[in-house]
Protein backbone atom coordinates (compact mmCIF):
# COMPACT_ATOMS: atom_id res chain seq x y z
CA UNK A 1 0.00 0.00 0.00
CA UNK A 2 1.54 3.29 -1.28
CA UNK A 3 1.78 5.97 1.77
CA UNK A 4 0.33 8.43 -0.81
CA UNK A 5 -2.58 6.63 -1.42
CA UNK A 6 -3.60 5.32 2.28
CA UNK A 7 -3.39 9.49 2.92
CA UNK A 8 -5.98 9.93 -0.37
CA UNK A 9 -8.85 9.56 2.10
CA UNK A 10 -9.16 12.40 4.74
CA UNK A 11 -11.77 10.07 7.11
CA UNK A 12 -8.47 7.35 7.27
CA UNK A 13 -6.28 10.46 8.15
CA UNK A 14 -8.22 12.04 11.17
CA UNK A 15 -8.00 8.50 12.35
CA UNK A 16 -4.61 7.69 11.84
CA UNK A 17 -2.92 11.05 13.22
CA UNK A 18 -3.85 10.32 16.87
CA UNK A 19 -3.61 6.68 16.68
CA UNK A 20 -0.48 6.81 15.72
CA UNK A 21 0.61 9.62 18.02
CA UNK A 22 -0.55 7.18 21.26
CA UNK A 23 2.99 5.43 21.42
CA UNK A 24 5.10 8.54 20.99
CA UNK A 25 3.44 9.63 24.01
CA UNK A 26 3.19 6.38 25.86
CA UNK A 27 7.17 5.79 25.05
CA UNK A 28 8.42 9.57 25.57
CA UNK A 29 8.80 9.30 29.53
CA UNK A 30 6.39 11.51 30.17
CA UNK A 31 3.67 9.14 31.75
CA UNK A 32 6.19 5.98 32.28
CA UNK A 33 9.81 6.32 33.46
CA UNK A 34 12.22 5.57 31.04
CA UNK A 35 13.95 2.77 33.19
CA UNK A 36 10.41 1.13 33.50
CA UNK A 37 9.71 0.69 30.17
CA UNK A 38 10.49 -2.90 29.05
CA UNK A 39 13.54 -3.31 27.40
CA UNK A 40 11.75 -4.83 24.15
CA UNK A 41 9.60 -1.76 23.64
CA UNK A 42 12.59 0.91 24.78
CA UNK A 43 13.29 1.21 21.15
CA UNK A 44 9.97 3.06 20.48
CA UNK A 45 11.15 5.81 22.74
CA UNK A 46 14.13 6.26 20.76
CA UNK A 47 12.19 7.04 18.04
CA UNK A 48 9.80 9.35 19.63
CA UNK A 49 10.54 12.75 18.70
CA UNK A 50 8.51 13.81 22.53
CA UNK A 51 10.82 11.77 24.25
CA UNK A 52 13.54 13.81 23.04
CA UNK A 53 11.33 16.99 23.71
CA UNK A 54 9.97 15.98 27.37
CA UNK A 55 14.06 15.04 28.21
CA UNK A 56 15.58 18.35 27.07
CA UNK A 57 12.97 20.14 28.47
CA UNK A 58 13.28 18.19 32.23
CA UNK A 59 17.69 18.75 31.63
CA UNK A 60 17.28 22.54 31.14
CA UNK A 61 14.35 22.76 34.16
CA UNK A 62 16.37 20.37 36.26
CA UNK A 63 20.26 19.55 35.09
CA UNK A 64 23.54 21.33 35.16
CA UNK A 65 23.59 21.87 38.77
CA UNK A 66 20.88 23.41 39.44
CA UNK A 67 20.60 25.27 43.05
CA UNK A 68 18.38 23.05 46.07
CA UNK A 69 14.07 23.68 45.45
CA UNK A 70 12.37 25.71 48.67
CA UNK A 71 10.51 23.20 50.56
CA UNK A 72 8.63 24.41 53.90
CA UNK A 73 8.42 20.34 54.76
CA UNK A 74 10.80 18.47 57.01
CA UNK A 75 11.76 16.11 54.20
CA UNK A 76 11.50 16.79 51.09
CA UNK A 77 12.55 13.94 48.32
CA UNK A 78 12.42 15.98 45.36
CA UNK A 79 14.20 19.44 46.95
CA UNK A 80 17.60 18.27 45.22
CA UNK A 81 16.67 18.92 41.54
CA UNK A 82 18.69 16.15 40.25
CA UNK A 83 16.59 13.79 42.13
CA UNK A 84 13.41 14.34 39.55
CA UNK A 85 15.84 13.57 36.51
CA UNK A 86 17.03 10.22 38.25
CA UNK A 87 13.08 9.55 39.11
CA UNK A 88 12.95 9.72 35.30
CA UNK A 89 15.78 8.17 34.44
CA UNK A 90 17.21 11.10 32.69
CA UNK A 91 20.20 11.21 34.80
CA UNK A 92 22.78 9.83 32.42
CA UNK A 93 21.02 12.01 29.22
CA UNK A 94 22.81 15.28 27.43
CA UNK A 95 20.38 18.47 26.52
CA UNK A 96 22.65 18.67 23.10
CA UNK A 97 22.12 15.18 21.95
CA UNK A 98 18.36 15.58 22.60
CA UNK A 99 18.16 19.27 20.54
CA UNK A 100 20.64 17.73 18.03
CA UNK A 101 17.91 14.71 17.51
CA UNK A 102 14.82 16.87 17.51
CA UNK A 103 16.89 18.81 14.90
CA UNK A 104 17.34 15.74 12.69
CA UNK A 105 13.66 15.23 13.23
CA UNK A 106 12.41 18.47 12.04
CA UNK A 107 14.54 18.22 8.84
CA UNK A 108 13.87 14.62 8.08
CA UNK A 109 9.87 15.13 8.75
CA UNK A 110 10.58 18.54 6.18
CA UNK A 111 11.95 16.14 3.48
CA UNK A 112 9.48 13.40 3.64
CA UNK A 113 6.57 16.27 3.51
CA UNK A 114 8.37 17.72 0.22
CA UNK A 115 8.11 14.53 -1.41
CA UNK A 116 5.14 13.46 -0.40
CA UNK A 117 3.80 16.95 -1.92
CA UNK A 118 5.54 16.87 -4.95
CA UNK A 119 4.31 13.56 -5.85
CA UNK A 120 0.87 14.66 -5.04
CA UNK A 121 1.30 17.56 -7.42
CA UNK A 122 2.92 15.03 -9.93
CA UNK A 123 -0.39 13.04 -9.78
CA UNK A 124 -2.79 15.72 -10.06
CA UNK A 125 -0.95 17.73 -12.98
CA UNK A 126 -0.66 14.09 -14.75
Amino acid sequence: MNFVQFNDNHLTGTYFGPVSCIPCILFSGFFLSLDSIPRTLQWLGSISYLRYAFEGSMLSLYGYGRAKLDCSEVYCHFRVPSQFLKHLGMQDASYWYDCTLLFIFVVVLRLITYFVLKSKIKSFSS
